[in-house]
């Protein structure tokens, strides 16, 4: 009778400690916890920051690439994006191979990005050079080898913030 008491305290703690880990791995994938309010914060340090929502999809061969919003600040641009991919252990994605056009044709330069890994795909950010004065139109384009694409972005006032 001991030994049955025993190995069912024993299994239940094991079951409780995989729970708790399992707790612990679900909170790293729930959408508040991707970084936005940090990078949004740091876009702060540079000034007045201007959101714009896109909600924007550009498919990739079965990929999904979403611009999810455009930032804007007196020194730089940053696009927050999501991809969906259909191969989960498929390809990395290069964030090199992302453009941002003015309405004149006139390539912003990219600064760097950053990016995290979900289960479904990954979500980041890309950061580029200031949007010219008056700027209202963007055309992101992708190129990468055969895969290319073009995606048309209006730009409509979502928040300021301060």
């Amino acid at each position: 009778m001991r030994t049955v008491m025993v190995g069912m305290i024993a299994r239940r703690l094991l079951i409780f400690v995989f729970a708790a880990l399992l707790l612990f791995q679900l909170v790293d994938w729930l959408p508040w916890r991707d970084g936005s309010r940090l990078m949004i914060a740091d876009l702060k340090n540079d000034g007045k920051v201007t959101a714009y929502p896109v909600n924007r999809k550009l498919n990739m061969d079965g990929d999904t690439f979403t611009v999810k919003e455009l930032y804007t600040t007196s020194k730089r641009a940053a696009i927050r994006y999501a991809l969906r991919k259909q191969e989960k252990d498929g390809w990395s994605f290069p964030t090199a191979s992302v453009k941002l056009l003015d309405a004149s044709g006139k390539e912003l330069v990219q600064h760097g990005s950053s990016s995290s890994e979900v289960p479904w795909g990954e979500h980041g950010w890309i950061y580029f050079d200031p949007l010219p004065a008056g700027t209202n139109k963007l055309t992101l384009r992708y190129e990468w080898y055969d895969r290319q694409g073009e995606l048309p972005i209006l730009l409509k006032k979502g928040e300021s913030a301060e």
